[in-house]
């Protein structure tokens, strides 16, 4: 019969209790995905999704997220927005123009006044001196700083569109949205705080952090059916 020392015994046990207490602790914030629901078109499919954050926690907290407008999860890692992520049955699929947003049309009287418009754009672009882009960077940072109240929960809302194309090549890999297959979707958001506040100076990040509780951290919502089918 062998014999565990009560030394070890007990070491283990604390490892484990460690462990599941860690695991047991829930998050600060949860996201979740409230609807999505489609509209048909002949040449497209527009669909509607209501998500929610909620501060699962009974102080106020802040962190920085412009929820307004989702992007592919190959979109960005240093950007602030949602980030979601399509599913084919239980495997990820990379596609990083799969959707399209809000259409705005512009209407021109000839290709004179196309070339113009967007030559207008190009220079606005240009023109901009480095500092006047870390002055927008920095007041979009600012902008997207969000409050939250103990146990408060704020719905958002998005549009997209599918134009109804299956095939995709990124790079070398090509993808085919099978309408026999089921789909998934599913949102994320990476709640960043020294990265997004770099371009601050240590004065400017000592004003905005005053009195605030910033949480960071990756938050994944649930998964719920997107329609591909015919």
């Amino acid at each position: 019969l062998c014999t565990i020392p009560a030394a070890v015994t007990y070491k283990y046990f604390y490892i484990l209790f460690f462990c599941l207490t860690a695991f047991s602790q829930s998050k600060p914030l949860e996201l979740k995905i409230l609807s999505l629901t489609e509209i048909d078109s002949v040449s497209e499919r527009t669909f509607s999704l209501g998500f929610s954050i909620s501060n699962k926690t009974d102080k106020t907290i802040h962190f920085i997220l412009n929820p307004e407008g989702l992007i592919p999860i190959s979109g960005g890692s240093m950007r602030p927005n949602p980030y979601y992520k399509i599913y084919e049955k239980e495997t990820s699929i990379d596609i990083s123009n799969l959707f399209t947003g809000r259409k705005v049309s512009r209407t021109f009287k000839n290709e004179e006044d196309f070339k113009k418009y967007q030559d207008s754009l190009s220079e606005v672009v240009k023109n901009k001196t480095l500092e006047e882009l870390v002055r927008e960077n920095k007041a979009s940072t600012i902008k997207n700083i969000q409050e939250m109240k103990p146990n408060e929960t704020k719905e958002y809302s998005s549009t997209f569109r599918w134009d109804k194309n299956r095939y995709f090549k990124n790079d070398v890999m090509e993808y085919y949205i099978d309408e026999k297959e089921p789909h998934f979707f599913e949102l994320h958001i990476n709640l960043m705080k020294e990265e997004l506040l770099s371009k601050f100076s240590e004065e400017e990040q000592n004003e905005i952090l005053k009195d605030k509780n910033f949480i960071k951290g990756w938050f994944t919502s649930n998964k719920v059916e997107i329609n591909f089918r015919e």
